[in-house]
């Protein structure tokens, strides 16, 4: 685990604009478009509305502010996708000697969208069924904790072999299941890394004002710079995950069948 995650750091080095600049072509514009859609929102149709704790990303009551919560979320689960097989797909070149443009990566990312909405999908639905047995009771809680960590191991490389393989998403998910067993506490290991570090973009940023603190207007400010600050911080953290596990599945895919 120690010797992927080294060579991710020094992929990352080497190509920076191979594993980093596709994420920064997506995140930019989709962070940049959500800031203005609030402000647009809440000096217009929500003008009378209390203007939550970080925009609309903090909404958490139901009505319009919801739904348009809820269509800048759909909105940015897609170009999520987008970002993310884009930098497998550049990443996956850069660690085999090749070099692809930003352009190159974000075709290759749309050619593959709708197997990515699929796959996600799917994951998506597994971690709410975990989610509610987990809410169960205490020996559910544990027993979906488990089994959360056993499925994210044999599906870890579904993504990698989906886009640098070819097939289909059921296909992928069948053939990271079979790659899997013999490599899953070391991808598991791995996956916790990147999530860690994932995880301290929050805690770097400050938190974003709570209403009533300063004005509307200045509110929104903050929140905007926030916003792209966080952005900012978590695109090399994002990209040091995905290219470990990137470089872990081409190391398997070496391996005799």
């Amino acid at each position: 685990m120690g010797e992927t995650l080294g060579a991710a750091a020094a992929l990352m080095r080497d190509h920076p604009r191979e594993t980093m600049l596709p994420l920064l072509a997506i995140q930019a514009p989709l962070v940049i478009g959500t800031i203005l859609v609030t402000i647009l929102l809440y000096n217009s149709v929500f003008a009378d509305e209390v203007y939550p704790q970080g925009g609309l990303i903090g909404v958490r009551e139901g009505g319009a502010q919801a739904f348009a919560f809820t269509v800048v979320l759909a909105v940015g689960l897609v170009f999520g996708a987008v970002a993310l097989a884009a930098t497998i797909v550049s990443t996956g070149a850069a660690a085999q000697g090749k070099s692809l443009s930003v352009t190159e990566a974000l075709d290759s990312a749309f050619a593959r969208l709708g197997g990515m909405l699929v796959l996600t999908a799917i994951f998506l639905v597994g971690a709410v069924l975990l989610a509610l047995l987990a809410g169960t009771n205490l020996l559910l809680a544990v027993a979906a904790g488990v089994a959360a960590l056993y499925l994210t191991s044999r599906v870890a490389i579904t993504y990698q072999v989906y886009l640098l393989e070819g097939g289909g998403p059921v296909e992928a998910l069948r053939s990271s299941w079979n790659r899997t067993p013999g490599h899953m506490l070391r991808l598991l290991g791995i996956i916790l890394v990147g999530a860690t570090l994932v995880l301290l973009v929050g805690l770097l940023v400050p938190v974003f004002p709570e209403p009533g603190s300063m004005s509307r207007e200045w509110r929104m400010a903050v929140d905007a710079l926030l916003q792209i600050l966080q952005g900012g911080v978590a695109i090399p953290f994002v990209a040091f995950a995905h290219a470990a596990i990137t470089l872990y599945y081409l190391r398997i895919r070496e391996e005799p069948s």
